[in-house]
């Protein structure tokens, strides 16, 4: 009889390290399949706001440093201004002229969305991960459209 509680307690100890074993391979394809699906919706927005900033840039010959301008001036709904799953906070938006070496003007917008942004209520270590590694490579540490200090026709950093 105590064998047969050994056996039982073993078969018990292998179940649990076999369950934690298939937890730990599943948990960042998991986390790989939501950082897909949050990015794709953070990525629709930020088109529609590039879209906007196009628009407004043929209306005055400039880009918009301010989503409450773009929203009041009718070249975005104001529901487009929040960051999906952020809890309702806004995109970051700036908008300069730069004169290049050329000597012409350039009209520049920036549009971002940082990983601990959307991607809050998942994976703390690998958020910090993913932002630490793109600082580190001197990326944005998460989605945006143009560029403050180079022209690049406003493309996302995912294009």
């Amino acid at each position: 009889m105590n064998g047969n509680r050994i056996n039982t307690v073993l078969a018990l100890i292998a179940a649990a390290l076999l369950a934690i074993s298939v937890a730990s391979v599943l948990a960042p394809m998991g986390f790989e399949k939501e950082l897909a699906r949050r990015e794709q919706d953070v990525k629709r927005r930020l088109l529609k706001i590039r879209a906007a900033q196009a628009r407004y840039l043929k209306d005055y010959n400039n880009y918009c440093g301010s989503l409450d301008s773009l929203v009041a001036g009718g070249y975005l709904p104001d529901s487009l201004k929040a960051i999906p799953y952020s809890g309702g906070k806004p995109f970051e938006l700036s908008a300069r002229v730069k004169v290049l070496k050329s000597g012409h003007a350039a009209p520049l917008m920036e549009c971002g969305a940082r990983y601990e942004d959307y991607l809050g209520g998942m994976d703390s270590n690998t958020i910090c991960n993913l932002t630490e590694e793109a600082n580190e490579q001197g990326r944005y540490p998460g989605l945006k459209i143009g560029n403050l200090n180079t022209p690049n026709n406003n493309a996302g950093n995912w294009e």
